[in-house]
């Protein structure tokens, strides 16, 4: 009986082992791109954006960072933009105070709540909201950290709302 590979490592005595193994990968890139081109359809998933407005609750913000907080401004977090805002709405910042005679509420000087609303773009899926297609938003969950080209801050969000341009 003769053998299938012969002193010098080669099949037959005219292709070697390493040969073969090329040949071997070059079809199957061969095949694998045909199929990839050729037989699998491309995906044709497209998620549409939808207007979304929300709102932005900040406590105890000071004067200065109140003023730098502006309509017309864009509003990041993580870097990323989530909107632009549309309006700011200051109140003087009340607090719980405990006193002799029972709790009562009291307003702290030279500190606001501010009520900030935003317009912005997001992906709904499932009552799931992704702003700029990558950001979640849902409201009343844990405080989210924003910033504008002028200040930072931490904010917690009341609401958020599919709105018609």
């Amino acid at each position: 009986m003769r053998r299938c590979i012969d002193e010098k490592g080669r099949i037959g005595g005219k292709l070697s082992i390493i040969d073969l193994a090329i040949i071997l990968l070059i079809l199957l890139v061969a095949v694998g791109a045909y199929v990839n081109f050729f037989v699998l359809g491309q995906t044709a998933i497209t998620i549409e954006t939808q207007p979304v407005r929300y709102t932005i609750e900040l406590h105890g913000v000071r004067h200065w960072s109140l003023h730098n907080i502006r309509a017309g401004d864009t509003l990041f977090s993580s870097g990323t933009d989530v909107g632009t805002i549309q309006s700011v709405v200051a109140q003087p910042h009340r607090t719980l105070v405990n006193g002799d005679d029972g709790p009562w509420w009291g307003i702290v000087p030279e500190r606001y709540t501010v009520f900030v609303e935003v317009s912005a773009t997001a992906t709904v899926t499932d009552g799931r909201f992704l702003v700029s297609r990558t950001v979640p938003m849902s409201a009343g969950n844990s405080g989210v950290s924003f910033s504008t080209r002028y200040a930072a801050f931490h904010g917690l969000l009341t609401e958020i709302v599919l709105y018609d341009e």
